[in-house]
């Protein structure tokens, strides 16, 4: 299998985007909207849904890491393996968490404090901050997402790279049976996370409940299927499984599965259906990147002219560099777009939102994109110091 691909990296551009898409809107829509007007803003909010495409490259990419990991080392045993590789995944989140995460700290004392300016209030109590410098903070429904803007992903995330080494290893013991017996894996966890989360839905006399951007929406079992999806597809990779699928298989498939899955985000938040929609977006996700995969690896004529187009190198490029942009984003996103909105509003001013939205996107996407190169040249210099090889 090939060692890199750029297909993944195009998957992580495409999923930062739609982050940049959903985060856009809080200060630039506000306003209460009727009918397709407010369709449209839905839609926008779908962005949303870029994370299951990071937690489901994670789960594609960390098996090359695992694997690279475990054959330079003499080594094999599993635990000493394990904290090796979850300590190298800490190292590698933190440098960038804490410079972002002081930044943000500065600028709500100075915007908030000083100037009474809103933008991202920040949770200071010294707990709070704990729990999130550990990457702990996706157990705690008090401190989950309010010390770092947009910070629930990166206490999801580490959560999942701690159930990576013993996902990765019951993969591998099943890749010798027949492929259903590790096609399984995704449907069990999703049947293990829905069951799990309507019990402490009950047991919380339901004052928690998995609604959309709520903590048991944000917890890590709720975004484990989507993830296994992708170690599911680097296994089935070994024997060039999207090579051999056709084209005419794997794009309906996708397309079904996130019409299924925008039709369902669309509906009301009711009988737990958030329970499933991290992984009906894991889903499609994991046919896409099948199609990409295939296009890639076929090279036929129409990919290779893809290629060479300014998008695709665009994406490739913002899949490379997508921690870096995600750690920025906010500046952009949050503060930078709360102070447009301020301008515009000046004296009682009105605008439209929608028309703004999109004339502001293209230009917060470069500006994103700018400042994430500047943060990953910089997370490449801490990397190479702090990280074991």
């Amino acid at each position: 299998m090939d060692r890199k691909l750029k297909s993944l990296d195009i998957i992580k551009g495409i999923g930062i985007i739609m982050i940049i898409i959903v985060h856009n809107r809080h200060f630039m829509i506000w306003g209460e909207m009727s009918g397709m007007m407010q369709t449209i803003k839905q839609l926008i909010n779908f962005g949303q849904m870029g994370c299951q495409l990071f937690f489901f490259a994670s789960g594609f990419s960390l098996c090359y890491s695992w694997e690279h990991m475990t054959k330079s080392n003499s080594s094999k045993r599993f635990l000493p393996m394990s904290l090796r590789f979850i300590l190298r995944r800490y190292l590698r989140l933190i440098p960038g968490f804490l410079i972002v995460m002081v930044i943000n700290w500065a600028l709500n004392i100075l915007l908030i404090n000083h100037l009474d300016f809103l933008g991202f209030l920040m949770n200071r109590e010294p707990l709070a901050v704990i729990t999130n410098v550990l990457f702990l903070h996706g157990l705690f429904p008090e401190y989950n997402n309010n010390v770092f803007p947009g910070g629930w992903y990166l206490g999801t995330a580490f959560l999942l790279y701690i159930t990576f080494p013993l996902l990765f290893c019951t993969f591998k013991k099943l890749k010798s049976l027949p492929a259903v017996c590790m096609s399984a894996i995704p449907l069990l966890l999703l049947a293990f996370n829905y069951y799990l989360l309507r019990h402490i839905t009950v047991a919380s006399g339901y004052e928690l409940y998995p609604y959309n951007n709520s903590f048991l929406y944000f917890f890590f079992t709720n975004h484990l299927p989507c993830f296994s999806l992708g170690i599911l597809l680097y296994f089935y990779e070994k024997k060039e499984f999207s090579v051999k699928c056709p084209l005419i298989v794997s794009i309906p498939l996708f397309l079904a599965a996130a019409y299924i899955c925008i039709h369902f985000y669309l509906l009301p938040e009711e009988n737990y259906i958030y329970t499933l929609m991290p992984s009906i977006a894991g889903f499609a996700v994991y046919w896409l990147t099948a199609a990409l995969i295939h296009i890639e690896k076929k090279r036929i004529s129409v990919s290779k002219e893809f290629a060479h187009t300014l998008l695709s190198r665009f994406l490739v490029s913002c899949g490379r560099h997508s921690y870096g942009m995600y750690l920025v984003h906010s500046f952009i996103c949050w503060y930078g777009l709360k102070i447009l909105r301020y301008f515009l509003t000046l004296d009682g001013k009105t605008y439209n939102e929608l028309l703004v939205y999109w004339i502001v996107f293209l230009p917060s996407v470069l500006a994103v994109y700018g400042l994430g190169l500047c943060m990953e040249k910089l997370l490449s210099y801490i990397d190479r110091i702090i990280r074991p090889s």
